[in-house]
């Protein structure tokens, strides 16, 4: 039981809902990522994904953050099992889902997202375009001591591509967000799908301007970012312009533990009155 004057911000990851359906007439990169989906069809079950829903609304966090990858290949079917699997999380106002690759797999998933998730996004801020969501992002969200700003790093990519990118123009969004913020009264918590610092990671899956993402996050004191996409539950700390940043990871909500992912879990950030803060793991 968490102390007076304590906010918490649930961590969830990665739910990769199953089962998928063959993508019949959705075109190469969907046929290419069932195919390899299929290849490890128990690496992620739903009944996990369920049990960690479950233990989450036990927990009573004041906000989810939900970090991406809801689903596998942007079908319509599948935005209706994620619509409903977010609310098993909580309602638009405490759950804050930054989009990962998955979710927004091809320029054809775009539509179907806003129409079967528009309630878990922000209005748009940014410039419209139809085959792009990050108009609708940053979304900030301040609940007691954390000012929790979640991020779209999920774009359509190229056939064999798993990367993302903030992009310039949700970059200078998201510079004048914290710009805002009053930092003696909240602290800042940034969630991702994908790390802006990871060495060792394939291009083939980097956030492209993880570099300016995390200068700017130096310059504007964030010390922690919450992300998802690496399906392990690992901390990295890295030192920008002399300024410590952690970067906490969170597995997959339903992973079954096999194919070298880590069991699934989800973790939970206190922050105090002084603003100090903690991550808790937990299993489920």
């Amino acid at each position: 039981m968490r102390g007076s004057g304590v906010t918490t911000i649930a961590h969830v990851s990665d739910l990769h809902l199953a089962p998928v359906p063959f993508p019949f007439g959705e075109g190469l990169k969907p046929a290419l990522g069932w195919i390899n989906w299929r290849r490890k069809p128990d690496a992620h079950d739903p009944a996990i994904a369920a049990r960690v829903a479950e233990a989450v609304r036990a927990a009573a966090p004041d906000q989810v953050a939900m970090t991406g990858d809801l689903i596998e290949l942007g079908q319509a079917s599948e935005y209706g099992a994620a619509a409903e699997a977010l609310a098993a999380f909580g309602p638009p106002c405490r759950l804050s889902w930054a989009p990962g690759n998955h979710d927004v797999y091809t320029v054809r998933a775009v539509p179907r997202l806003r129409e079967a998730l528009g309630g878990w996004l922000a209005p748009e801020t940014g410039p419209q375009n139809a085959a792009d969501i990050r108009g609708h992002f940053p979304r900030l969200v301040v609940v007691g001591r954390v000012a929790l700003v979640t991020l779209c790093s999920g774009l359509p990519t190229w056939l064999f591509s798993a990367e993302g990118e903030i992009g310039a123009a949700q970059l200078a969004r998201f510079d004048a967000a914290l710009s805002s913020l009053d930092r003696t009264a909240h602290l800042p918590v940034i969630a991702i799908h994908h790390p802006p610092h990871a060495p060792g990671l394939s291009p083939l899956k980097r956030l492209r301007d993880g570099d300016v993402m995390m200068r700017l996050l130096a310059r504007h004191r964030c010390p922690l970012v919450l992300h998802g996409h690496l399906h392990t539950a690992g901390e990295t700390t890295a030192t920008v312009d002399g300024f410590a940043i952690t970067l906490a990871g969170a597995p997959s909500a339903s992973s079954a533990g096999h194919h070298g992912d880590d069991p699934a879990g989800y973790s939970l950030v206190h922050v105090d009155e002084a603003l100090g803060w903690r991550l808790e793991r937990r299993a489920v």
